[in-house]
């Protein structure tokens, strides 16, 4: 037989095969990430046929499987990591709107202070974390480097860190890594002079979200330190 008409009768073959079999004609059910799949494994398949014949037909199904494979796992990754990088933008806005919020916290405490005494002033504040973190961001650093000026300046008042998870995740997970948090800030106040015994923490897990649990933007909120003064067994309190 001649080899380029053998070759035809190959390709109309495995082509053949392809749209007939059961995968093929249920091809229009499957999902959309799984199409690539389908259509690498009909060109392979083809490609194999034009090399070898039907026996690289299978060959080239197989490789083109694969091929199909790895263009949706690749396409999926991409949207994720859109997705992450949008959410992270998103965070890092809300970490600076609440590092204003702190700073007008902090400078309206500096001018109570010149007008009465400095124990009739309340005051509480949030330190955000980012996800699966007890590290403290550099510029809450700053500010609690100025509230323990004011703690020092107020050797007889009480003061509470209270920390907190969002509820994604398993809940011993969370609550340890809410105690992780309250130990770096009082650590951390304890580094630049404030007295252990000013300062007393308590940890709530994931049991006291702020957000919606649907809330994947919400849940910054729910990653965060509140310390407040205990003044007359109550607290002033973070809003």
């Amino acid at each position: 037989m001649d080899i380029k008409k053998a070759l035809t009768h190959s390709v109309f073959a495995v082509s053949m095969f392809v749209v007939a079999t059961p995968q093929g004609m249920a091809a229009t059910h499957v999902e959309r990430d799984k199409k690539p799949e389908l259509i690498g494994m009909g060109s392979g398949a083809v490609a194999g046929a034009l090399v070898a014949g039907p026996v690289g037909a299978v060959a080239g199904a197989i490789i083109g499987t694969v091929m199909g494979q790895n263009a949706s796992f690749e396409t999926l990754a991409t949207e994720q990591q859109d997705t992450i990088e949008t959410m992270n933008a998103k965070n890092e806005q809300l970490s600076l709107v609440t590092q204003k919020y702190n700073e007008a916290q902090l400078e309206l405490a500096r001018l109570r202070s010149e007008q009465h005494s400095i124990e009739d002033i309340d005051l509480a504040m949030n330190i955000q974390f980012r996800t699966s973190s007890a590290d403290i961001e550099p510029h809450f650093m700053i500010q609690l480097d100025e509230l323990a000026g004011f703690i020092q300046q107020m050797p007889d008042a009480q003061w509470q860190l209270a920390g907190y998870a969002d509820p994604r995740g398993r809940k011993a997970y969370n609550q340890a890594l809410s105690e992780q948090r309250v130990q770096a800030v009082y650590d951390y106040l304890i580094s630049v002079g404030v007295d252990p015994a000013q300062l007393d923490t308590v940890a709530y897990g994931d049991s006291q979200p702020l957000a919606d649990q649907a809330d994947n933007e919400g849940f910054f909120f729910d990653r965060r330190v509140t310390l407040s003064r205990v003044k007359g067994g109550q607290m002033a309190q973070a809003q």
